[in-house]
């Protein structure tokens, strides 16, 4: 596990598992019977999930695909799509993916892009902006 995220109501954990291209979903309401929302045999569209975060309006997690790579000068070179997935949460707390953002076309001249992290903003108040 990398990365991790609760929902604002303490019910559900979202968690990135990096080397196993993997977003784990649990349903954490009764800590007695933790129930697993994810299929862990399932491929998901995922390669190196780093960071994750669950978005203010509480319907949709972000993701970002990539971790460290050092080339010959080191040791860790996880692969990586270098991707931005906004995930659905269902109303059962499992996810939906459906939609992500291809990092590596834009800024080709410099490389493309490397997402590592992301800032979620809520601009429902443009006077008050939210983000964490």
């Amino acid at each position: 596990m990398i990365s991790s995220d609760f929902s604002a109501n303490g019910k559900f954990f979202y968690a990135t598992i990096t080397t196993a291209n993997h977003i784990a979903a649990l349903d954490i309401s009764d800590l007695k019977n933790v129930k697993r929302l994810d299929n862990p045999d399932e491929t998901q569209p995922t390669i190196s999930p780093h960071y994750i975060k669950v978005t203010p309006d509480q319907k949709h997690i972000v993701v970002t695909d990539y971790f460290v790579q050092t080339g010959q000068i080191g040791l860790i070179n996880t692969p990586a799509d270098y991707k931005a997935l906004y995930i659905d949460i269902k109303p059962n707390g499992a996810l939906s993916f459906n939609r992500s953002i291809d990092f590596t076309g834009p800024y080709t001249n410099r490389g493309g892009g490397r997402p590592h992290s992301a800032v979620v903003f809520d601009l429902t108040d443009p006077n008050k902006p939210y983000y964490y």
